[in-house]
């Protein structure tokens, strides 16, 4: 499975998460989202690339179980100290097979 950011057109009816907030179970503010990367086989959103603050860095985080509120904040299924101890995503976003590895270690699926 290959994946793609966001630059790439998600599929129509997709809505487009970049710069949406993000809040975590307790609907908490985490960060921002800054990329999307989709799964070339369905187009499907897979995991989102979270700045969790000025110094904080961006990490990847799953999409599985997530919503939109009627805010259009991204909200997820995981704790703020979750997401800021998640694997780091490099400059150019792309899922290395060590970030595919620390990402399945980290979360527990397949990246």
């Amino acid at each position: 499975m290959g994946l793609t950011p966001e630059s790439h057109e998600p599929e129509e009816g997709t809505p487009r998460l970049t710069g949406n907030p993000v809040l975590d179970a307790s609907l908490e503010k985490v960060g921002t989202v800054t990329d999307v990367l989709f799964d070339d086989g369905d187009n499907a959103p897979r995991w989102a690339v979270v700045k969790t603050g000025f110094l904080g860095g961006e990490h990847f985080v799953p999409l599985d179980e997530t919503y939109l509120d009627e805010n259009g904040r991204l909200v997820v299924p995981l704790t703020k100290m979750t997401i800021r101890h998640a694997p780091r995503a490099r400059r150019d976003h792309i899922l290395t097979l060590q970030a595919r590895r620390e990402l399945r270690d980290y979360y527990g699926i397949a990246a």
